[in-house]
């Protein structure tokens, strides 16, 4: 969706998905829990479910 297009305090490059991405990126203790992601059919946090892996 473009720039803009929702009334949220988040936006396109800033949101929580991309702060669970750039977290990841200096985080090596965590992954993405697919596990979740698999069990669920409607999620408002795709990609969101972390896991502690060290």
């Amino acid at each position: 969706m473009p720039a803009g297009m929702y009334d949220r305090p988040w936006d396109v490059g800033n949101n929580p998905k991309t702060a669970v991405w750039k977290f990841l990126k200096h985080n090596s203790k965590f992954e993405i829990d697919h596990s979740i992601d698999n069990k669920l059919l409607i999620s408002v946090a795709p990609e969101g479910y972390l896991k502690r892996i060290k």
